[in-house]
């Protein structure tokens, strides 16, 4: 299959911050990546269970049931049981954590660095990112303040 016939993967943005979420799903989508959202730990499993995405980041401190409780839940049923999950926290020693929280795939400290974002991805999602030729399609957004180049 050519790259231009891939579907692009996608993504779950898991956040109770409505500016966090808009932030990710706007870098994810200049990186061709669909996003879906989720505001809380009920939503992520739903979404999941409807959708199926190929990667989920959640922020661990959800509303109600909690981002590690929400992750717990997911690896509980065999089709989540490979799901890279990618938890991101406050206060998290540069995303190096002894243990990872329920099960999760990965860990990145907020504010997210989006190289180090980048990295779990292509290693989650190899050959997925859509690539644009040398000299082609570069793009600035502009979100709360923050230029992001892609």
């Amino acid at each position: 299959m050519k790259s231009a016939d891939r579907k692009p993967s996608l993504i779950m943005v898991a956040d109770p911050d409505e500016d966090e979420r808009c932030l990710l799903r706007s870098v994810l989508r200049l990186k061709g990546f669909n996003v879906i959202e989720a505001a809380d730990g009920r939503q992520v499993i739903n979404l999941a269970r409807e959708k199926r995405p190929d990667l989920l980041v959640i922020d661990l401190k959800l509303p109600g049931l909690s981002g590690t409780l929400t992750i717990q839940h997911l690896r509980r049923h065999v089709e989540f049981h490979t799901l890279p999950i990618v938890a991101v926290s406050y206060g998290a020693n540069g995303g190096r954590r002894q243990g990872l929280p329920g099960r999760a795939t990965a860990h990145l400290s907020k504010p997210v660095q989006f190289e180090h974002l980048d990295k779990l991805i292509d290693r989650f999602l190899p050959g997925q990112r859509v690539q644009f030729p040398e000299g082609g399609r570069k793009t600035s957004l502009a979100v709360n303040g923050a230029v992001i180049h892609a």
